[in-house]
């Protein structure tokens, strides 16, 4: 090492361990108490045992009032990097499943002939959306809550259901809606 070598550290500091590329991570905190959708985690191969500080999510579109807000929840796998390679700034650019028990049942599905695609995004709660592009009854958009409420659009039709019996269908120039009693205009017609 020469004098010149000895000046260049002494400028640039004390630099750690730089750590690029993406890392393995497991959520143990989903409470951000900024609210900015970071998330704390353990990544084993740069932080050993310890928690990491507060990791930023790296997310497809965000801005004033705008953009996609996801939190994967407490022991999620989810893939880390670290900004400029520094630990102490850790970035959360998405998730992962372990096992095909974590996949959401829905897109596990056979996946409709090409260019055709499934999308499914699916709470811990069980809501879900579902697109698809498998022509015929089988298909497109269809948003399900937990307890069965559900309103399906395809090339059949609409259905409106909720869960409990009752329905409206529109199919073609027909519309059924199925339910007793049936109210109309708050009770000035009803169908029993």
């Amino acid at each position: 090492m020469n004098e010149l070598d000895g000046a260049v550290d002494a400028q640039q500091g004390d630099v750690g361990e730089k750590f690029y590329g993406k890392y393995r991570g497991t959520v143990v905190n989903n409470l951000d108490p900024m609210q900015l959708g970071r998330i704390q985690v353990m990544v084993p191969d740069v932080l050993g045992l310890s928690v990491s500080s507060w990791a930023m999510p790296c997310v497809p579109i965000a801005g004033k009032q705008q953009g996609m807000f996801v939190l994967p929840q407490v022991g999620a796998g989810v893939w880390v990097e670290f900004e400029q390679g520094e630990p102490d700034y850790p970035i959360w650019v998405g998730c992962f499943w372990g096992i095909a028990a974590e996949v959401p049942a829905l897109a596990l599905a056979p996946p409709p002939p090409p260019p055709g695609q499934n999308i499914v995004v699916q709470t811990t709660g069980q809501n879900t959306l579902l697109l698809s592009d498998v022509p015929g009854p089988t298909g497109g958009i269809m948003l399900k809550t937990t307890t069965g409420a559900m309103i399906l659009m395809n090339d059949v039709g609409v259905t409106i259901t909720n869960g409990k019996g009752a329905s409206i269908m529109m199919n073609g120039p027909a519309i059924t809606i199925t339910g007793t009693p049936v109210n109309i205009n708050n009770g000035a017609l009803t169908v029993l």
